[in-house]
């Protein structure tokens, strides 16, 4: 993001707090003030509109877990990214490498395949569309309507790849007065956000909402001479068009872009301190400083169009049409070692450097039409037709050279067509209980392409090419979701489903030969049996949600870098091996609010994941032979058995003249993991517990002033590791920082 830029963005978000035109004073209520408004009729917590069934309803009508966040909620908890969201969010966890596409896990279900052709096993939707690769989650999350989690596998109605569970993100669309928006953060490291949103009717009928976002700092870490390590710079920006054709047909057309442009990311080796059983490496204390004498980068501009038009003209059934374009553009080069020649020597490493780079160009076409039931019949019904082709071009390469004179590059193509028919249906009886079922029949056809070059690199050789002889993934799936609720009062809803996913075979980014690249996995499948029971008590003081799962896991693709020893010392591939597991659990979620001035949340979610099946490969021998260890019985990779958030606030009356105040303090834990599915204690991480907190000042409706922490015990925590037996490079997530923010809102 080039200075005058942001600046220029921090201009205008700065003039909206000084703006007070009589054109943004007209009353018209928010959307967060109409979802609290739902509840607030009838006294106690407020109700949660949500969209999981590609229909609105109550948050607790649905039959399906869900953890919703409102806009308003999201940036009061400083919820800018997919890492803070997964904080505020126990059962998902993700995969931190690299920071611009992470990689998320649900329940302990996901993907670290990075290449072209591989999919993601727990994926994100925005407005309804798919995004298929990972650093498409580089979204603007300013000017949210909501934020949809949903757990368990969600195949029927959202389609492929939602093998254990969705982030659904949705935006706030434009409405028919003047509104605007506008936010300024700082911070400690150079922390400086703006962001800005202007809606305004154009004509009769016809109104446009922009969002402008820009991120960043100087880095939570530095290099000896002072360059940013771990920093953020992000620049994003969102249109909405909203037409009314007709009083029973709208248009919405949308356009988004976001760019990120990071520098180097820290890495320590943690493989010189002290191993204890049980415990793994020691930690340094409180690190700042790293010295990669290749300083990396990470380069990623995600976004796109899309178009909706959505009719009631039949009369009998609602009709939605979404087309949508998303592109991907990204560029990494890393220094894994993160120190220099002389440090890699004095640790035991044979050679002088690590080095990991890739390139990705993406784009990901979409269309759907669905049908949905209107009225008031006890059958209601959902159906569509859904198109999807994704083309992805990768390059990949690790290096072991500060300066390298070989090259060993894999190049990856692929390109995915996928067809489905889909739908729903649910009968209601007078005395409560509803049943329903749907089912989703998908075809997919993936056609990959790979290539390797190796050999100095000022003549390198292509040691296979398979352009004219691809692998092919060939195959059509049937997923399913049959269950009932009942409403056994006007505060007790207990429901119960039994839901399958899938996720289409995957080819492997690093294959030895052009026989192995043609070869795809099996499509994962997993079937989830859930029951659940929302209820609210005391006069909706007192809101306890508890579901309990069991997932019956095949065909898991598990994804690890190994040793290879072909590729010289500590020389590394991508394996992709297959797997069955067996995951049990408990998600709660209790909200407690006996009166204006205090609430408490609490979510807890108990994971039991454990393999039953699992040969995974160990290392490749110079001949290029693989080598297997048995890891039935272990625990599935990035998964705390425990995961808890909590949420104290305390608020003062909205009725003084002066304004009113606002404390909230949080509290987020997990349990130890294992960064490997082998479950050994070179990669683990230990148990952690993290601190926020914030006090926000109201002026009025209007001006607020956020004071807030993030990690204010300053707690040194990993968010990413590997081992190659000589070394152990860990990440650590963000030191503890203190920041203002400031708020503006006009209508």
């Amino acid at each position: 993001m080039t200075p005058n830029t942001r600046h220029l963005l921090f201009a205008s978000s700065a003039f909206i707090f000084a703006l007070g035109h009589p054109a943004l004073a007209q009353e018209a209520p928010s959307a967060a003030e109409t979802v609290e408004e739902a509840g607030a009729s009838e006294g106690g917590i407020g109700e949660i509109i949500v969209t999981a069934r590609r229909r609105e309803e109550s948050l607790q009508s649905a039959p399906i877990t869900v953890t919703a966040f409102s806009g308003d909620q999201l940036e009061a908890k400083g919820i800018t990214d997919f890492s803070r969201l997964a904080q505020a969010t126990p059962g998902i966890n993700f995969d931190a490498f690299p920071k611009a596409a992470p990689r998320p896990f649900f329940r302990g279900v996901g993907s670290s395949n990075q290449g072209a052709g591989g999919d993601p096993s727990s994926v994100a939707f925005l407005d309804g569309v798919y995004l298929g690769r990972a650093g498409m989650l580089g979204i603007d999350f300013y000017d949210m309507e909501r934020v949809e989690v949903l757990k368990g596998p969600q195949g029927t109605l959202w389609g492929k790849n939602v093998v254990a569970g969705s982030v659904n993100f949705v935006t706030a669309k434009p409405v028919d007065y003047a509104e605007a928006n506008a936010q300024l953060t700082f911070g400690e490291y150079g922390q400086m956000n703006g962001n800005l949103m202007l809606n305004a009717p154009i004509t009769d009928g016809v109104a446009a909402r922009l969002t402008l976002g820009a991120v960043t700092n100087d880095g939570f870490r530095k290099t000896f001479d002072g360059r940013a390590l771990d920093d953020e710079n992000k620049l994003s920006g969102r249109l909405h068009v909203r037409a009314e054709l007709s009083p029973d047909t709208t248009l919405l057309l949308t356009g988004d872009i976001a760019k990120q442009d990071l520098a180097e990311s820290s890495r320590f080796n943690v493989i010189v301190n002290p191993f204890t059983p049980d415990k793994g490496y020691a930690d340094y204390d409180n690190p700042r400083r790293a010295n990669p004498d290749r300083y990396g980068f990470t380069k990623s501009k995600t976004g796109g169009l899309r178009a909706e038009l959505s009719t009631d003209v039949l009369g009998f059934a609602n009709w939605t049409t979404v087309a949508a374009w998303r592109t991907l553009d990204y560029d990494f080069a890393n220094d894994l070692d993160g120190t220099d020649a002389a440090t890699n020597a004095a640790n035991g490493l044979p050679v002088s450097g690590l080095q990991v780079l890739a390139q990705e160009q993406a784009n990901s076409y979409s269309l759907e039409s669905r049908l949905s039931s209107l009225g008031n019949s006890p059958f209601s019904w959902v159906a569509g037709v859904f198109y999807n082709r994704d083309e992805v071009s990768r390059e990949r390469e690790s290096q072991q050279s500060i300066t390298p004179t070989t090259i060993n590059r894999f190049f990856g193509r692929s390109t995915n067509d996928s067809y489905a028919v889909f739908g729903e249906g649910q009968y209601k009886f007078d005395f409560g209980l509803r049943l329903f079922a749907g089912g989703r029949f998908t075809k997919e056809r993936k056609v990959y392409r790979a290539r390797r070059l190796q050999g100095p690199i000022a003549a390198p050789v292509t040691s296979y090419d398979t352009e004219t002889t691809p692998g092919i993934f060939d195959k059509g799936v049937f997923t399913y979701r049959v269950g009932a609720d009942y409403r056994l009062s006007n505060n007790v809803f207990a429901f119960g489903t039994v839901s399958t996913g899938f996720k289409s075979g995957a080819f492997q980014e690093q294959p030895g030969d052009a026989t192995l690249a043609r070869l795809p996995t099996d499509p994962e499948r997993l079937t989830n049996y859930e029951i659940g029971l929302k209820t609210d008590w005391f006069g909706r003081t007192l809101r306890a949600n508890v579901s309990a799962f069991w997932m019956d896991y095949r065909d898991f693709q598990t994804i690890k870098y190994v040793p290879d020893a072909a590729q010289a010392p500590v020389g590394t591939r991508v394996a992709i091996d297959s797997a069955d597991a067996t995951i049990k659990g408990v998600e709660t979620e209790f909200i407690f609010q006996p009166t204006d001035w205090i609430d408490a949340n609490v979510r807890y979610t108990y994971l039991h994941p454990y393999f039953t099946r699992f040969i995974q490969t160990s290392a490749y021998l110079a001949d290029g032979t693989a080598t297997f260890v048995d890891g039935a019985g272990n625990r599935m990779s990035r998964t705390p058995k425990h995961a808890v958030n909590a949420t104290l606030g305390m608020q003062s009356s909205r009725d003084a003249a002066w304004g009113w105040l606002r404390a909230e303090v949080t509290m987020d834990y997990q349990s130890d993991a294992f960064e490997n599915n082998i479950n050994e204690y070179r990669e683990y991480r230990k148990p952690r517990t993290l601190w926020d907190a914030s006090l926000t000042y109201n002026f009025d409706d209007r001006y607020s002033l956020q004071l807030w922490g993030h990690n204010l015990t300053n707690k040194v925590y990993r968010i990413w590791q590997t081992n190659g037996g000589v070394y152990q490079y860990v990440q650590y997530g963000a030191p503890r920082q203190l920041g203002v923010t400031l708020r503006a809102k006009f209508q």
